[in-house]
């Protein structure tokens, strides 16, 4: 481990190398379905950024299967170097786009996305020593939130007024987004090797790793729960990368677990909307081009705003208060959008979109429900993270890979069908989603713990209740961290 002077300059590092990294990339992403809307040649189309996407995100969620046993061959410093070279060349081709170079990059890209993720936790965990890891977190989220900003400002002042993306203007946008990348990308080599504490780092990972694309552990499986203690006794005597898969699929079956699937869902269909088909909607609506970044900046002030307005909230008002706020902002979200944007707004092929809104569009309220979808997106991840946190507390790794996998495959889904539907569909998806997704969580809020996940030397009542342990200290420093 690090210490010190020496560990916070590590963090600061690995933060500023995020900052570069997604500054670019959600940066792309947010604009690349009107980008090629825009460029429309080579065999591509408005919906290829939307599969582009899809690939992204079912391979990230794929990676977490072996991206654990990377990191552990090559080190977290060089696997965060290998694994941003994929977010470089594919914001490089986006220059002059060609679906195979597209495509392929894209599923490169969700693999290093997988390790990138599981390298950065390696590396907080390393250098936090003591009780300096939700210190350090918070260091490393508040230069990873930027990224929700930089890019967008950059964006906004260079389109100005333009109606189209021309050639001239994509190579430049994404000459200097993939330059930003590829900076962040060298910074990485700035970290120094430090020893590691495995057991420990493996516990500190999965608390650190975010909601945003991917986890830091692996997915789903099938065991049989008679088995628990002879698997968990196992385990300890032998140390393999295969275990978190192990204990993940004892987890996958926990009732907890199950409820905690539907508001898992919403936050992978969620993703899909807030990161891609509402800057679109924009984009098809309002004639200037510069709005796609006034759109990308709204949202991200809302997810940077969720994590510190919900994570102390949820003391107040507790978990499932949280799910319940945030759920009224979503339906009224959904409702506005449904009445100022016009059926055709996430899938015309035309110049803007041709059908009439029951209200007319205004760019300042569209920028409001911007902070809006922030706002209700983030409210869930906070409480479902701090929950995980809380009913896994013993071993939380393979519960945030559980609620990770499944959020990036739903979110890979989504992506697929959401150029096909008329927004009105895909808002009535959403808010079906949402509101199961909270009467799940309201029930999960409600029930005691009927399986201990993990055998421990610790008092086997400790986890015997969810409602015995209330959202406290921990949970505030699970939600803040992660937001």
């Amino acid at each position: 481990r690090s210490s010190g002077i020496n560990a916070e300059y590590g963090i600061h590092i690995l933060g500023i190398g995020f900052m570069f990294v997604f500054s670019a990339f959600i940066t792309a992403g947010f604009i690349a379905a009107i980008v090629l809307k825009d460029f429309d040649s080579n065999g591509i189309d408005s919906k290829t950024g939307f599969y582009s996407l899809s690939i992204i995100y079912a391979c990230l969620g794929l990676a977490n299967w072996f991206s654990p046993a990377v990191v552990k061959k090559l080190g977290p410093e060089l696997s965060l170097f290998l694994s941003a070279m994929p977010y470089t060349g594919f914001i490089f081709c986006m220059i002059n786009p060609y679906m195979w170079s597209v495509f392929t990059l894209s599923a490169l890209l969700g693999i290093g996305g997988g390790v990138l993720w599981t390298a950065s936790g390696e590396v907080i965990a390393k250098n936090s020593p003591g009780d300096t890891k939700a210190k350090n977190t918070g260091i490393f989220w508040s230069w990873f939130n930027t990224s929700m900003l930089v890019g967008n400002v950059f964006l906004y002042f260079y389109l100005g007024d333009s109606a189209k993306i021309s050639d001239d203007q994509r190579f430049v946008i994404y000459l200097v987004l993939g330059v930003l990348c590829a900076v962040g990308m060298c910074s990485y080599l700035l970290l120094a090797p430090v020893s590691s504490e495995p057991s420990k780092s493996e516990q500190d990972v999965a608390t650190i790793v975010p909601y945003f694309v991917s986890s830091a552990r692996t997915a789903c499986g099938n065991n049989d729960e008679e088995n628990n203690d002879k698997d968990l006794e196992d385990s300890k005597k032998t140390e393999s990368v295969l275990q978190p898969i192990a204990d993940a699929a004892r987890y996958c079956k926990t009732k907890q677990m199950c409820l905690l699937y539907a508001p898992i869902i919403f936050t992978g269909v969620s993703l899909n909307f807030w990161s891609s088909v509402f800057i679109t909607v924009i984009g098809n609506v309002f004639p200037n081009r510069s709005y796609l970044a006034l759109g990308g900046i709204s949202t991200g002030v809302g997810e940077i705003a969720a994590g510190f307005i919900w994570g102390r909230l949820s003391n107040k008002i507790g978990r499932h208060g949280v799910v319940i706020a945030s759920s009224f902002i979503n339906i009224c979200l959904y409702s506005l959008c449904f009445v100022t944007f016009p059926s055709d707004a996430a899938t015309t092929t035309a110049a803007t979109a041709e059908g009439i809104p029951i209200i007319p569009s205004s760019i300042y309220l569209s920028l409001g429900l911007g902070v809006l979808l922030g706002l209700g997106d983030g409210g869930f991840n906070v409480s479902i993270y701090a929950a995980l946190g809380t009913i896994y507390e013993s071993n939380p790794a393979p519960a945030f890979a559980m609620f990770k996998f499944v959020q990036s495959m739903v979110g890979a889904a989504a992506f697929v069908y959401c150029g096909h539907l008329i927004l009105p569909y895909q808002l009535g998806i959403l808010a079906a989603t949402c509101l199961l997704g909270c009467i799940s969580f309201a029930v999960l809020e409600r029930i005691p713990s009927q399986i201990l996940v993990e055998k421990t030397e610790a008092d086997p009542e400790a986890e015997k209740s969810f409602l015995q342990t209330p959202a406290t200290t921990k949970d505030t420093t699970v939600a803040d961290s992660e937001r």
